[in-house]
């Protein structure tokens, strides 16, 4: 089934295989070859910092190897494709679990996915207020309430950061919420030093999908400055982390459709740009999720045996 939907969802997007035939050839030049090599190598890095982050968030919970987190990674990468919110995402983690206290680590997961929405918070903030000043897109008064609100949404976040403790103590008091405790009792184990350090965990596996990213619009000669590029790879993210109703495989469109928003203020061909988007999606999105299900039919082969 998982094979099938994959299947199903490449045909989906043949409007961008048509996209990339033009540029396709770029690929197969030998500066591309080389930089298209490093992009595949950083994959399974970036795939690993996320499966360190979830080791280290799922340890409050049950003891797991870092094998088991990174199978549990991609186990939740696939079966978020065919459900909404990221609800697979949640699933795929919790069944590499043994303990029955399992569920409680719905709080863990959920801080992690927090965490990593944060940085792309972070890095997406600053890349829209360079957009905004260095652009000026219409209207220009809609566009800087809405940095002020990204801003808030930072300030928010540092606060909460301080009192996860407090989250029992008011699930605790509010009895319309009790019912959430055995789930986010959790958050109120986790200290601000391992928060930092989930944080910076975080931050890397995005500066690692950055740079792959960035390396990709370098196969397809957009030839913007670093720093006008980072900042619309940032915004990229952020528009992706923020409409979280969609999906993973979903995403591409929302990928698509920010990067051509905003790369037409910078006269960038829009085949290039929707060449790189799709590319991008292919190494870090569909290939996991292919071994993804690998893991998953190997899953279902031992469930059988026993």
């Amino acid at each position: 089934m998982i094979l099938s939907l994959i299947y199903l969802l490449v045909i989906n997007k043949i409007d961008s295989f048509e996209q990339i035939k033009q540029s396709l050839n770029l690929l197969f030049r030998p500066k591309s070859i080389t930089l298209l090599c490093c992009i595949i190598l950083l994959t399974p890095l970036n795939w690993a910092l996320e499966a360190l982050k979830w080791q280290k968030l799922a340890s409050k919970v049950e003891l797991i190897n870092f094998s088991e987190a990174y199978r549990g990674v991609l186990i939740g990468l696939t079966f978020s494709t065919a459900t909404p919110m990221m609800i697979g995402d949640y699933a795929g983690k919790i069944l590499m679990l043994k303990s029955d206290k399992r569920l409680q680590s719905i709080g863990a997961i959920l801080l992690g996915n927090s965490l990593q929405l944060y940085v792309s918070l972070l890095f997406g903030t600053f890349g829209y207020l360079f957009f905004i000043l260095y652009s000026k897109p219409s209207p220009l008064i809609l566009h800087t309430l809405a940095n002020v609100i990204l801003v808030g949404a930072l300030v928010f976040g540092v606060f909460l950061s301080y009192h996860l403790s407090d989250i029992q103590l008011f699930l605790s008091k509010n009895h319309f919420f009790e019912y959430l405790k055995k789930y986010l009792g959790v958050l109120e184990n986790y200290t601000i030093d391992e928060l930092k350090n989930l944080f910076f965990i975080a931050t890397a596996r995005y500066l690692v999908f950055s740079f792959q990213f960035l390396l990709m619009f370098k196969i397809f000669d957009i030839n913007l400055s670093n720093t006008i590029l980072l900042a619309g790879i940032s915004i990229i993210f952020l528009t992706k982390t923020i409409i979280s109703a969609i999906n993973a495989l979903g995403d591409l469109g929302v990928r698509a459709l920010t990067s051509i928003y905003y790369f037409s203020y910078f006269g960038v061909n829009i085949t290039a740009i929707s060449s790189a988007t799709f590319m991008i999606w292919l190494v870090n999105v569909l290939l996991p999720i292919i071994f993804g299900s690998i893991f998953i039919l190997q899953l279902k082969l031992t469930t059988k045996n026993v």
